[in-house]
C-alpha cells in the first residue's frame, strides 16, 4: 500500500507538488525541448498529447506506489520550472531519483536543492532501501549533481534502448 504523500515538497526555492492533468501545456514546454530532453530515453515529446501521456503515467505511479515525478514550482513567481521526483526503474524493483528543468534554470543549483529534498523525503519513507539514479555518460551536468548529492557511479546498463550510467547513493 502506497504510504501517504503530502501535497508539496518544499525547499528554500521551489515548491513540489504532484503533477496534475492541467499541467500538460507548461510541462510540454521543457517536455518537448530536444535540448532538455537528449539524454532521457524516449527522448522529447513531440506533441501536447504525448506530455499528457507522460503525466498520466506519472499520476499512475503516484497512485500505485505513493510517490513519483512532481512539478517543480518557482516558489516567488509561481511559474513551472521543471520535474523532479522518485520513480522505478524499468526493473520494477529499483527507485530513482531524477530531475529535469527548463533551460531558463539550469546552472543555478536547482537540481542540487529538490534533489535534497528527495533525498530528506526518501530517507524518511524508505529507510532501507537503497536509491539509485540514471544518466546518459555524455551529460556531466547532471553526473556532478549526483556526486555532489552523495551517489557514485556503480555501473554500465542500457535502459529503454538508451545507454546509462547507473549511480547508486553512498
Amino acid at each position: 500500500m502506497p504510504l501517504p504523500n503530502p501535497p508539496w515538497i518544499e525547499t528554500e526555492r521551489t515548491r513540489m507538488r504532484p503533477f496534475e492533468e492541467e499541467d500538460a501545456e507548461q510541462a510540454f514546454d521543457w517536455f518537448s525541448d530536444f535540448e532538455v530532453m537528449q539524454f532521457i530515453p524516449g527522448g522529447a515529446d513531440l506533441t501536447l498529447e504525448d506530455s499528457r501521456r507522460r503525466i498520466h503515467r506519472y499520476r499512475e505511479h503516484q497512485r500505485l506506489h505513493g510517490f513519483s515525478k512532481r512539478l517543480i514550482l518557482h516558489r516567488e513567481t509561481g511559474k513551472a520550472m521543471g520535474d523532479s521526483g522518485l520513480f522505478y526503474l524499468p526493473d520494477g524493483k529499483r527507485i530513482e531519483l531524477g530531475f529535469r528543468l527548463a533551460k531558463a534554470y539550469w546552472g543555478h543549483g536547482y537540481a542540487i536543492e529538490v534533489g535534497r529534498a528527495w533525498l530528506e523525503w526518501f530517507d524518511t519513507h524508505h529507510p532501507a532501501e537503497p536509491l539509485f539514479a540514471d544518466v546518459h555518460p555524455d551529460h556531466p551536468r547532471s553526473r556532478r549533481v549526483l556526486e555532489k548529492l552523495g551517489f557514485d557511479c556503480s555501473h554500465k546498463e542500457t535502459i529503454l534502448g538508451m545507454p546509462m550510467l547507473i549511480y547508486r547513493r553512498r
